[in-house]
């Protein structure tokens, strides 16, 4: 028999390579599926556009066969990657919120203040005598700061003067003016206190009567090895009386489960708790600690005795920091990386149970409560921008914006089942009130301090609403 064969030129062969697009052998074979190539006129994308769909032009091609074809100009590797994209951005949104990446400052309540100069690189003011008007406060200078602050991780020991400048300052908010209190009876070996936080007890007995507790992180006596060893960090007990110029040294309590002293919470006159903001005085892991903190602890010390005794009172805590004694045994605690204020009870053993868990998405610092029970938590509310501010200790003008939160009792706790309610009381961009770390009450205003501000910064705010 004789079969006829059809000779194509070079040139049609060419053309029909260009405009067909073939399919797999398997699809092929569909039965009624006559289609072993497709003209690019009939492809998907034209299909979607509306121009001659191929369903229409060969019906009898079976759904199995449509949908690979209709895939066909979107490659799998670009698919997966949008998916990857989508879940990495639904899994790290509230990270980026929380850390300010995603989010602007606005201003809020910052058009009524008043700049205290001089008072340079507090890092926590106490506690304001709602009397007088008076707040005790721990200062430094930006140059000390930029060479060490082992929280985060500046220990460049060998650039501090051998003793320390640090001071305890007393600012009179009524005439904006500030003294220094002159240490007396501390140990030579301590070279001065090199400031972090700072807490305050008074007398129930006498009210003018002030016990005053610091965390100082003492360099270690070889200098040279502290960015390997860390500080040889301590809190040193003083007591003074109410307007005197003086604060008589103590003791000091040095103990192996205060590694990493942050903030510190008096609850008598030689008892306190103290947040460790960090597992480890220097590890690699710290980092990347804004990605994932390793859990640390908050300590409880009794400096009653000749030896102070020191028990872990809460263990596994992401990033302690900001530590305040609220009514009752009540203890306030803010997280600097998980975005929350955790409410302790103190046990009768002096370990800690967790009673209550505030949520708040922002990296916070200090807490202060104010004589109504109010608690106003500071928020590091571009921690990004503050961390690169850091570096040189804003020296080179980076101001980072601050927010503060007033967290007050729930009056409808019992219906929703929150106990607290939080709002925003303060923010600013950084133009008046510059990367603060404490924010604490007196009547209607907030004295604001910063581990590295070129000033103290005080501003009027709405009362709580009853």
């Amino acid at each position: 028999m004789h079969r006829s064969t059809t000779t194509r030129s070079p040139h049609q062969s060419s053309v029909r390579a260009r405009n067909e697009i073939d399919v797999p052998p398997a699809e092929r074979t569909a039965k009624g599926c006559r289609v072993p190539h497709f003209s690019r006129a009939c492809d998907p994308a034209n299909a979607l556009a509306g121009t001659r769909p191929w369903s229409s032009r060969y019906p009898n091609c079976s759904a199995a066969v449509r949908p690979s074809i209709m895939r066909r100009p979107w490659p799998r590797s670009v698919s997966f990657l949008i998916v990857a994209v989508s879940a990495i951005y639904a899994l790290l949104r509230g990270r980026l919120d929380r850390a300010g990446v995603t989010r602007a400052v606005g201003s809020l309540n910052n058009d009524d203040c008043f700049a205290v100069p001089g008072l340079e690189a507090c890092e926590d003011v106490a506690w304001v005598d709602q009397e007088s008007g008076t707040a005790y406060l721990v200062c430094s200078d930006r140059t000390s700061r930029k060479h060490w602050v082992p929280a985060t991780l500046h220990l460049n020991a060998t650039q501090l003067p051998e003793k320390s400048t640090d001071y305890i300052a007393v600012f009179d908010l009524a005439s904006r003016s500030y003294r220094r209190l002159t240490l007396k009876g501390l140990p030579e070996e301590a070279q001065g206190i090199w400031v972090h936080a700072i807490d305050l007890w008074r007398s129930p007995k006498d009210p003018n009567h002030l016990t005053i507790f610091i965390n100082s992180h003492r360099p270690p006596k070889n200098r040279a090895l502290a960015p390997k060893e860390g500080a040889d960090s301590v809190v040193e007990i003083f007591e003074t009386l109410v307007g005197t110029d003086e604060a008589s040294y103590v003791k000091t309590v040095k103990d192996p489960l205060v590694r990493t002293p942050n903030n510190i919470a008096a609850t008598g006159p030689r008892t306190f708790y103290v947040s460790n903001d960090h597992r480890y005085k220097q590890h690699w892991s710290r980092a990347y600690e804004i990605l994932k903190a390793t859990p640390s602890d908050i300590i409880y010390c009794d400096a009653s005795g000749t030896m102070p005794k020191c028990i872990i009172a809460a263990d596994n805590v992401i990033y302690p920091n900001g530590l305040a004694k609220g009514p009752g045994n009540l203890i306030y605690q803010a997280s600097t990386i998980a975005g929350l204020v955790r409410v302790w009870e103190a046990r009768p053993d002096h370990t800690l149970q967790e009673k209550d868990v505030i949520k708040i998405n922002r990296h916070f610092d200090n807490i202060h409560v104010g004589h109504d029970g109010a608690m106003y938590a500071t928020a590091l509310t571009k921690i990004l921008q503050f961390k690169e501010a850091g570096a040189d200790a804003g020296m080179s003008g980076n101001r980072p914006p601050v927010e503060v939160f007033r967290i007050t009792n729930s009056t409808i706790g019992h219906i929703t089942g929150r106990h607290y309610h939080s709002e925003l009381i303060f923010a600013d961009d950084g133009s008046t009130v510059m990367g603060s770390t404490s924010a604490a009450p007196y009547q209607n205003k907030l004295l604001m301090t910063g581990l590295f501000s070129d000033e103290v910064v005080v501003c009027t705010i709405p009362p709580v609403q009853k």
